[in-house]
């Protein structure tokens, strides 16, 4: 999963409605280890509820389910938004149901149990859908942004362009935004496909250093750096 995709993920919810709890349990916690919050639904009607309550960024839901089932509640939410992903998992291939998602504009239907691979794929997925329908600027300091959309940095409302390292190097230090990244995993990074002297890092963020204007990049002692 590219960085880019992993951040938008870290900062966004899913609503997860499946009415089996052992299911839904273990499937909350795999999902938590993605996106930021998860709402766990254990029925159509809750789900609906829980989509009026929160707003989420991602719906996964059931096809068979009590009260409303994931067909029902997918047309009902689709009525006012047409852009959320949705993907639909079920124990067994629905083919009325096939004829039905085409209508739908799904990220994807998915036989259960969803395999870890196919759920990073599926969410990745979903990602580059949420960036389609919305343009992603972080914040960094008061008046410093970084704009993924156009590989941009902004500070006090004008552009500074950045060199494609510059640009990899801060978007694998948001990535992990708050955590350390230690200088050889981002060397590994940056340098995958070409001989780079010791000094190279060092010489990147020198230079990254003075047009960004602020003291954004942290440099952790003979470690790596970070971005708080």
């Amino acid at each position: 999963m590219t960085e880019k995709n992993e951040i938008k993920l870290k900062k966004s919810s899913i609503l997860l409605a499946e009415d089996e709890e052992n299911l839904r349990n273990s499937f909350q916690k795999v999902l938590l280890l993605y996106v930021d919050k998860v709402y766990a639904a254990s029925d159509g009607e809750e789900a609906l509820e829980f989509y009026n309550k929160y707003h989420p960024d991602i719906l996964i839901t059931d096809l068979k389910m009590p009260k409303l089932n994931g067909l029902e509640l997918i047309k009902i939410i689709r009525k006012e938004n047409e852009n959320i992903p949705i993907i639909v998992t079920s124990a067994y291939t629905d083919q009325s149901f096939l004829l039905e998602s085409i209508k739908l504009s799904l990220i994807e239907y998915v036989v259960k149990p969803i395999r870890d691979t196919n759920l990073s794929e599926l969410l990745e997925e979903c990602a580059n859908r949420l960036f389609k329908n919305s343009k992603t600027v972080v914040k960094l300091e008061k008046e410093a942004f970084y704009d993924y959309d156009n590989k941009t940095y902004l500070y006090k409302k004008e552009t500074i362009h950045l060199t494609s390292k510059e640009i990899e190097f801060i978007e694998i230090l948001l990535a992990h935004k708050g955590s350390l990244v230690t200088k050889h995993n981002i060397e590994d990074k940056l340098y995958i496909y070409e001989e780079a002297p010791p000094s190279a890092l060092k010489n990147l963020v020198f230079k990254l250093r003075k047009k960004l204007e602020v003291d954004i990049i942290k440099t952790v002692s003979k470690l790596g750096y970070m971005i708080d």
